[in-house]
């Protein structure tokens, strides 16, 4: 953003750049351009003059008898030029003739007399060019002066801009750069201006005249209007796209700002510098294209805080812009509203809010870099760039500092950093994308797992409460099954119990040796009951898992002898012929884990099983061996007797479950010992099972896991 640069031309003699820029990685591209765009506006700032310091003007005359126009075909015509200011209008000139230094504004500077000019009047500024004998045309630019003039060569008018006047009537303001061509006739030239301001804050002449050969002059001109056609297109593409993307995306306002801002910079560079809004629209006036420059300079400045507010809201409050936008309306009101000579006069307050803008985003940006902000410091290179470039027009505008408007330069070096930013953040979101993508696969495929562990667990668990449902429901016959035998077992023994006592009260039963029989047959039936009681204690807690086996390693050898040494003697007693045995003796050495005392209670209960359905004289064979086919023992008790029905196989070890033969409770056992001992077996991860023998006779096989 440059600083009333319409009051003055470049006049600037660009030398050609040759920057490498970096490109060995994307972490450095940044810095390339910081250096290509540096060494730019160096190399746009340098003298026109290339091997040595071109002379300056003395006393009004410039000697340039020794100049070497074949290697230095330009060269400014700076320094002390004869001034003559022009009193009231209807005062011939009085001849008073001091000098004053060009490129100056009178109004800014003391003449050779020690005095300062008003800024509104008429000049007349006189300049001798010593050259010596040239043959051809030469050229010279002139830049854009404040703000009417008339140019003599010799005496001869040959170039002007608006209406030179000595009064406000008389005088009209218009300003373009234009080059001057002309022939040389001797060793000198003469060159008068006369320049009038009534229009403008400052008056006079603030660039160089460049004085050169026509071809160099015709090209410099080329240079500039190229240069800066190049940024007016540059600012007007970038607006362009980013309005692009705000259609794009509503959502994201800073496009919008950051178009406007191009925009309005594109159209305040047009009617500044060479003019070329004012020379592509002529029914443009000096005036409106002034307001035009005024205007543009204040939402400019106001776009560019909207939009860095919206890249980094937390670094700036949006309080803030609307302050800064009503600050903006104000200063574009008082422009419409007041002529140029009383706008013009108050840049200082345009500067003011320009400046308070740059110091709160270069102060946000600060702070946006610290706290590693996406962008930020990029950005705060760009910001900085543009903030250098408004302090050297602000200097360079109002006569401070001899210069040139770097501003043009300065916003193409902010437009590069916001675009490398808007692509590092487009690189950043394909990669955050493509990343995404590949998560989203992963999280696909993780999905489908998780779904199909999820289904089989359900299945599963759809299995386990099929499972429960028949558990429960078995559970349910089993309890009415448990009240049904309970209420069976325990009402034959109750009764008789209070037969007894009835008789005993009654006196029926009279005699001592009566009264004693009936006694022990009471304590009979209570011990009864109490086997029975303790039996479902037992059963009770073995079915919840409640049971802390002592597990202990023996050999099937040991385990032989053990069997045969407990229960040998009971068997001969009962009238059976008891046999314990190993198939093989390699069985003899196979190792089991086993609780013995509860295997122990298992094999009661099976023995004693097997006697009650097996007449004296019979046989019951343990036998002991290892399966050849699998990690197990497998034990059998079989016995020679009647055998078991078909249809009690399948509820042999359940609960109370009694046949026809034992059905009463005078017959003993509680219908429980089978059952207490499938649970035994299956707490030791064994199995046990009954069949019939193919010669007669029933049997168990109980199977046990080997020990490891």
């Amino acid at each position: 953003m440059t600083f009333d640069r319409r009051e003055a031309g470049r006049g600037q003699v660009p030398r050609t750049r040759r920057v490498a820029m970096p490109f060995m990685c994307w972490r450095k591209l940044w810095l390339g351009l910081v250096l290509a765009i540096a060494a730019g506006l160096l190399l746009s700032g340098c003298s026109v003059h290339e091997t040595k310091k071109p002379p300056e003007a003395r006393n009004g005359t410039i000697d340039l008898t020794g100049w070497d126009w074949a290697h230095d075909p330009l060269v400014p015509l700076s320094g002390e030029w004869r001034f003559q200011w022009q009193a009231e209008p209807d005062i011939p000139l009085n001849g008073t003739e001091t000098t004053i230094r060009v490129p100056g504004m009178w109004g800014a500077m003391q003449a050779g007399d020690g005095r300062t000019y008003p800024d509104e009047g008429a000049a007349v500024y006189r300049l001798t060019v010593l050259h010596g004998s040239l043959n051809g045309t030469m050229a010279i630019r002139v830049p854009n002066i404040l703000t009417a003039y008339e140019l003599y060569i010799d005496g001869k008018k040959v170039f002007g801009r608006g209406q030179y006047g000595r009064d406000a009537a008389a005088s009209s303001p218009y300003q373009t750069p234009g080059v001057v061509q002309f022939v040389v006739k001797d060793g000198r030239t003469e060159l008068e201006l006369k320049i009038s301001n009534f229009d403008h804050r400052r008056g006079g002449i603030r660039t160089e005249f460049i004085l050169g050969t026509a071809e160099r002059i015709e090209l410099l001109e080329t240079r500039q209007s190229s240069q800066e056609l190049i940024v007016i297109g540059a600012l007007i593409m970038i607006g362009l796209y980013h309005i692009g993307l705000f259609v794009l995306r509503r959502k994201e306002a800073g496009n919008l700002f950051f178009a406007l801002l191009c925009l309005f910079m594109a159209l305040r560079t047009g009617v500044i510098g060479e003019g070329f809004i004012v020379r592509w629209f002529p029914s443009l006036t000096w005036e409106w294209g002034t307001r035009l420059d005024y205007i543009a300079l204040a939402l400019s400045a106001w776009f560019g805080f909207a939009y860095y507010q919206r890249m980094y809201p937390h670094e700036m409050r949006r309080f803030w812009v609307h302050v800064s936008g009503s600050v903006a309306l104000g200063l574009c009101a008082v422009t419409v509203a007041f002529p140029p000579l009383k706008f013009t006069s108050w840049l200082i307050y345009y500067q003011a809010y320009l400046m308070t803008i740059c110091i709160v985003i270069l102060a946000a940006l600060i702070l946006a870099w610290v706290r590693r902000r996406e962008g930020a410091r990029l950005a705060l290179i760009g910001v900085a760039g543009v903030v250098a470039a408004i302090v050297n027009d602000i200097l360079f505008y109002n006569g401070w500092w001899l210069s040139f408007d770097l501003v043009p330069f300065g916003l193409l070096f902010l437009i590069i950093m916001n675009s490398f930013i808007m692509a590092l953040r487009a690189s950043r979101t394909f990669e955050k994308a493509e990343q995404l993508s590949a998560e989203l696969k992963q999280w696909n495929v993780r999905l489908e797992e998780k779904i199909e562990e999820r289904t089989e667990e359900l299945r599963k668990s759809y299995m386990t409460l099929e499972e429960a449902k028949t558990g429960l429901e078995r559970m349910e016959a089993s309890r009415r099954q448990l009240v049904s035998n309970i209420s069976h077992d325990l009402r034959s023994p109750i009764t008789l119990l209070q037969g007894y006592l009835e008789a005993l009260r009654d006196g029926v039963i009279s005699g001592e040796d009566q009264r004693d029989a009936t006694i022990r047959k009471m304590l009979g039936k209570v011990e009864g009951l109490n086997g029975l009681i303790h039996d479902l204690f037992e059963l009770s807690v073995l079915e919840a898992g409640r049971v802390e086996l002592s597990l202990e390693k023996i050999t099937l050898a040991k385990w032989k002898d053990r069997l045969q040494e407990q229960f040998a003697m009971d068997m001969r007693d009962k009238g059976m012929d008891y046999s314990c045995v190993l198939p093989s003796a390699m069985d003899g050495k196979t190792q089991v884990f086993v609780d013995l005392r509860r295997m122990d209670r298992v094999f009661e209960n099976l023995l004693f099983n097997a006697v009650r359905y097996t007449p004296k004289g019979g046989e019951i064979r343990v036998a002991l061996r290892k399966r050849e086919d699998s990690r197990e023992v497998e034990i059998t008790v079989e016995d020679s007797g009647t055998g078991l029905h078909p249809d009690d196989l399948p509820h042999i070890f359940e609960r109370f479950y009694k046949t026809d033969k034992s059905r009463h409770s005078s017959s003993g056992g509680s219908g429980l010992g089978l059952a207490i001992s499938k649970e035994i077996v299956e707490l030791h991860r064994g199995a046990i099972g009954a069949y019939n023998r193919q010669e007669g006779g029933g049997g168990f096989r109980i199977t046990l896991p080997i020990s490891k």
